[in-house]
């Protein structure tokens, strides 16, 4: 009978060498893990380069990890000079939503050093149109750091789904008034945004994420988290119930 570390280093034998698979017991230590090693990479960088863009996600695995980030801004404050977040995807709702992917650091972050690019609302502009306008215009040319990405259980990445976005699109940004989720309404990155990041960290936690998670390691192209590449580096970071399945 084969153990979980048999199976593992099975697949790992046979996986794609342009990524790199992480496995953690469960969502709360791949949580901890990924917070503390994004922590890690800014400051470390922020001591040889005056920048650092980090680009974060929505869904539950990436509202953990922003209150993570958050704890760790606010206890040193005077810290983080030359930090700037911004989010792959966010929802067009109203400044004080919810449903905001921005929303924890929105409420929470005290550190005024950290500069946080947030996608306008629908209470600050007229139209997803001129939302849109605006936030790609403030990302335009900004080099990317490090973009933690989570995937849905149907493979899409930001705002990205299967069948209703063009992969090759080589704008910076989309807007997208049919989103199968709700809300309808949402700004995304476009795979080659996502891609322009100089590494990519693809999160997921989870039985309901297995499907997907197979599916990136088998380079299923059905769905558009299986085209995400960093331009430097590319790791699939997963919990034993992402990537273990009956």
């Amino acid at each position: 009978m084969n153990t979980l570390s048999d199976d593992f280093d099975a697949i790992v034998e046979d996986f794609d060498d342009e990524l790199d698979l992480t496995l953690y017991a469960d969502a709360t230590e791949l949580t901890v893990e990924v917070t503390a090693q994004a922590l890690a990479m800014i400051e470390k960088s922020l001591k040889v380069q005056s920048e650092f863009h980090l680009v974060l996600t929505g869904g539950s695995l990436g509202q953990s990890i922003s209150e993570g980030l958050v704890q760790e801004f606010n206890a040193e404050l005077d810290g983080f000079n030359g930090l700037h977040i911004w989010w792959s995807d966010e929802r067009f709702v109203a400044t004080e939503s919810a449903d905001r992917n921005a929303s924890i650091f929105q409420k929470k972050l005290l550190n005024t050093n950290v500069v946080v690019h947030q996608v306008p609302a629908r209470d600050q502009v007229e139209r997803i149109e001129d939302s849109l306008a605006i936030f790609e215009k403030s990302l335009k040319g900004i080099s990317l750091d490090l973009n933690i990405l989570g995937v849905g259980p149907d493979g899409h990445v930001a705002s990205l789904f299967p069948g209703l976005t063009d992969i090759d699109d080589q704008r910076e940004v989309i807007a997208i008034t049919d989103s199968p989720k709700p809300p309808v309404e949402r700004i995304s990155f476009t795979m080659a945004t996502i891609n322009r990041a100089r590494e990519v960290w693809i999160v997921a936690a989870g039985e309901g994420k297995s499907d997907a998670v197979t599916k990136i390691i088998e380079a299923d192209l059905s769905i558009p988290a299986s085209y995400v590449r960093g331009s430097n580096h590319t790791r699939l970071i997963v919990d034993t119930e992402a990537f273990f399945t009956e």
